[in-house]
């Protein structure tokens, strides 16, 4: 909603009316409390105080589907989880579609956190969010980052030992980091549409939504190099001493990225942020030049190289990561500005 309105001079004073229909949803007359906010850019923002009961129009997503279009159901229930919807109803033709439409649904419900079936017949299904949209985002993010940081090092382990079992089980892990990246991308786009946001959370947000991506690239990363490291054993190919020097590349890594999601906030000393990327930009170059050395000799190692490969990417996205945790000193300049 834009419109514009003329300031009035009452005496000494000025005003400017309200909208009425903001008033109506918020329920606001004489007397009602509001805030008022003046962001960066000097535009002022008027936020209701107190708001005893939820907005009444509910967010409800209706996909009316048929036969031609039951392939389409799981990425229709993945849109809609990710922009935020509470509930989701779908109906469909015929009863010869309910099994189809059942598998598909626990397809979903497998990588969608909180998502769960309220009620199903044979021609329509309505599946409900329980989990709330209050998360702790830097939380959220930081669980992400636990789960990648114990894939990446496991690849690595299970290289060493020649451990089938541990190889095979780090794909596993990255369902579960899966489903807390799409329940990130849902909190965040909840959040950003919410009428209480600010303008200087919105970029905030954006970058939240950066980390989640790239933390769950690092996953994607290491569940590839895991299916490569279990093609190595079966062939009985390894790094030899060159094994050592990936070790001590990712070690190095492993500190930066470790440092990062044990924080209690997701902050960092800027002098500390400038090291630690240059940190992960020498263990970058050292996997690079291991690389190097594994291509002169990939008759017998390219499943090596690929590996090694992926500890580059790794290395790219722990980078990328700390690029978008905010310095001490940006946070503190953010204070100052909204005083």
């Amino acid at each position: 909603m834009r419109k514009t309105y003329r300031l009035q001079g009452i005496g000494g004073s000025i005003y400017v009316a309200l909208p009425k229909e903001w008033l109506k949803r918020f329920s606001l007359g004489k007397g009602s409390l509001v805030e008022m906010v003046l962001d960066v850019d000097g535009s002022l923002k008027i936020k209701p105080l107190y708001i005893g009961n939820k907005l009444k129009n509910e967010t409800v997503s209706r996909i009316g589907i048929n036969l031609k279009d039951v392939k389409g159901v799981f990425n229709a229930i993945v849109t809609s989880y990710l922009r935020g919807f509470d509930i989701i109803t779908i109906n469909f033709s015929s009863g010869s579609m309910e099994k189809e439409v059942k598998r598909i649904l626990d397809e979903a419900r497998q990588i969608l956190l909180g998502l769960e079936i309220t009620d199903m017949d044979s021609s329509s299904v309505t599946l409900q969010v329980l989990s709330t949209s209050e998360g702790d985002i830097p939380s959220l993010i930081r669980n992400m980052g636990k789960i990648a940081r114990s894939m990446y090092l496991d690849v690595l382990n299970a290289l060493i030992n020649s451990d089938n079992e541990l190889a095979e089980a780090i794909p596993l892990r990255d369902l579960d980091l899966n489903r807390l990246y799409f329940y990130v991308t849902r909190t965040i786009r909840k959040k950003m549409i919410s009428y209480s946001i600010e303008q200087r959370d919105v970029l905030r947000f954006i970058d939240f939504r950066m980390i989640a991506k790239a933390i769950e690239e690092i996953g994607d990363e290491a569940k590839k190099a895991s299916r490569d490291v279990l093609h190595a054993i079966q062939l009985g190919i390894g790094l030899g001493e060159e094994i050592y020097r990936l070790r001590s590349s990712v070690d190095r890594l492993d500190e930066v990225f470790k440092k990062i999601i044990r924080k209690s906030t997701l902050s960092i000393d800027f002098i500390e942020l400038y090291n630690d990327m240059r940190i992960c930009e020498d263990a970058r170059r050292e996997i690079i030049d291991l690389k190097n050395s594994v291509a002169k000799d990939l008759i017998n190692k390219h499943i090596i190289f690929r590996i090694v490969n992926a500890y580059e990417n790794i290395a790219i996205r722990i980078y990328d990561v700390l690029s978008l945790i905010p310095s001490e000193i940006e946070l503190e300049n953010q204070d100052y500005i909204v005083e």
